[in-house]
């Protein structure tokens, strides 16, 4: 099954309202459990080519790192929604947070 990041982003924003909303009822006092992340982290993205990017206005922010000869651009809206992205490089893996 193929994702691009930004689909694979909005799939996972169905579960952030309700992974957040446990998280702030849970009192990891109370249950003895440890508290769970207020997001949820997209891992091993796939990513689109420039000319298929239609939900990005001009303004919109993005993160970027160039390995190499590989680029990769991650929208920090989405970004910011999920905490973290984890991603591979050419030189090894990476975490991508804002």
């Amino acid at each position: 099954m193929k994702y691009v990041f930004f689909l694979a982003a909005l799939l996972s924003l169905a579960t952030f309202a309700s992974k957040r909303s446990d998280a702030q009822s849970a009192s990891p006092q109370s249950s003895g459990a440890p508290a769970k992340l207020p997001y949820v982290a997209v891992h091993n993205p796939e990513f689109i080519s420039v000319s298929q990017v239609n939900f990005m206005r001009p303004d919109d922010r993005l993160i970027g790192i160039m390995v190499g000869k590989v680029a990769k651009a991650y929208p920090a809206g989405i970004v910011s929604q999920h905490g973290l992205v984890e991603d591979s490089t050419p030189d090894g893996p990476i975490a991508i947070t804002w």
